[in-house]
C-alpha cells in the first residue's frame, strides 16, 4: 500500500492555518504536499470577472448566496482532493519515508456554513462514513476570536475576504469542530502561548504519522452532479 496520509487541517477564522500551513512546508519539505483552501481561492476571484463576491464588500449577504457559494467550493473541494490524491499516489511509489497531504480545509468544512451537517450531506449527496474515510486524522486549530476577541478585529481588518465578527468567528469555530465529531481522530488545538504553540503541537501530530508504520490507501469521493 502506498505510504500516505491525509489529513484536514481546519478551525474558525483566523485560527493560525496559514502560518502553520508556512511552518509545515519549511519543515517537512517534499514529505508533504498542501491543498489550498477553495474558498479563498474563489473570494479571490475579482467579483466583475465572475468571482462569487465578497459580502459586505461586492453584495450583501443572503442566505441565497451562501447556498451558491457552498455549491462552488464542495464542488471544487472534491475535484482538487481527488487531483492531488492521483498525483500523489504516482509520486508516492517507492517512497522509503511515508508522504502527509494536507487539507487546508475538508469537505465536511461546508457543513458548518450550512448550519447543519445532515442537511449539508443530503443537499450534496454525501456519505458521513465516506467523508470521514477521506482523512486519517482531523486537527482543529482555535480561532484566535475565541481567546482574544480584540486581538480577531485587529487580525480581521488584514484580511480583506473576512467578514465574520468576532462573535460570528466564535460561533463558527464551534461549529466547525461539531461538524467533525465522531472522526476517529478528531483533535482540537487551543491558543496556547500563541501560534508557536499551535505549529509545535501540529508539527508533533505528523512527525506521529510519519513514523507509523499503518499506512492506507487514501480515499476519494466523487464530485456531485452538478445542477
Amino acid at each position: 500500500m502506498k505510504k500516505i496520509h491525509k489529513i484536514v487541517l481546519t478551525g474558525g477564522p483566523c485560527a493560525g492555518k496559514t502560518a502553520v500551513l508556512s511552518a509545515l512546508k519549511d519543515r517537512f519539505g517534499d514529505d508533504l504536499v498542501i491543498i489550498p483552501e477553495v474558498a479563498t481561492q474563489l473570494l479571490e476571484i475579482p467579483y466583475d470577472q465572475g468571482g462569487p463576491g465578497v459580502p459586505g464588500r461586492d453584495l450583501p449577504w443572503s442566505q441565497e448566496w451562501q447556498d451558491r457559494f457552498q455549491k462552488m467550493v464542495t464542488e471544487k473541494q472534491l475535484a482538487d482532493e481527488t487531483y492531488q490524491v492521483t498525483a500523489t499516489d504516482v509520486v508516492a511509489d517507492g517512497r522509503n519515508r511515508p508522504m502527509v497531504i494536507v487539507c487546508d480545509r475538508g469537505i465536511l468544512d461546508g457543513a458548518a456554513y450550512v448550519g447543519d451537517r445532515d442537511v449539508f450531506l443530503k443537499q450534496f449527496g454525501l456519505n458521513l462514513d465516506d467523508c470521514f474515510a477521506l482523512y486519517d486524522k482531523v486537527i482543529h486549530l482555535n480561532s484566535v476570536a475565541v481567546d482574544d476577541p480584540q486581538k480577531y478585529e485587529e487580525l480581521k481588518a488584514t484580511n480583506p475576504s473576512r467578514f465574520e465578527d468576532a462573535d460570528e468567528a466564535t460561533k463558527l469555530d464551534n461549529a466547525l469542530f461539531a461538524v467533525y465529531e465522531g472522526h476517529p481522530n478528531h483533535i482540537r488545538v487551543g491558543a496556547g502561548e500563541g501560534i508557536e504553540t499551535k505549529i509545535e503541537t501540529v508539527f508533533q501530530e505528523i512527525e506521529a504519522m510519519l513514523e507509523s508504520t499503518e499506512h492506507r490507501e487514501v480515499g476519494s469521493i466523487e464530485s456531485p452532479e452538478k445542477t
